[in-house]
């Protein structure tokens, strides 16, 4: 299953995103994309990669509770957007629908 299309990620993020390993730090400006390198490394990392990574088992840190927040809710409406192409699609994959 595919990040959504509407949260294309630049080179540099792509990097950040793919990159192998077990921890990573974005450092960035204002604005720069953080967050979104973040949740599509984390949602990559529940959905994509073999074996799957709990959620329960991420650690992922930030500075202030209001981007703690803003990162868990964008995580959040990213899986539901997947679960619901994932429901849309004829070859629908039950397993990861019920693994969301």
């Amino acid at each position: 299953m595919r990040i959504s299309e509407k949260n294309q990620l630049s080179a540099e993020q792509s990097v950040a995103c793919n990159s192998s390993g077990m921890g990573i730090v974005v450092s960035a400006s204002a604005g720069a994309g953080k967050t979104k390198v973040l949740v599509s490394r984390l949602v990559k990392r529940c959905i994509e990669d073999n074996p799957r990574v709990p959620l329960s088992r991420i650690l992922a840190l930030t500075f202030t509770e209001a981007a703690a927040s803003e990162m868990k809710k964008r995580v959040a409406q990213e899986l539901n957007e997947i679960k619901q192409l994932a429901e849309k699609e004829d070859n629908v994959n039950q397993e990861l629908i019920q693994y969301i």
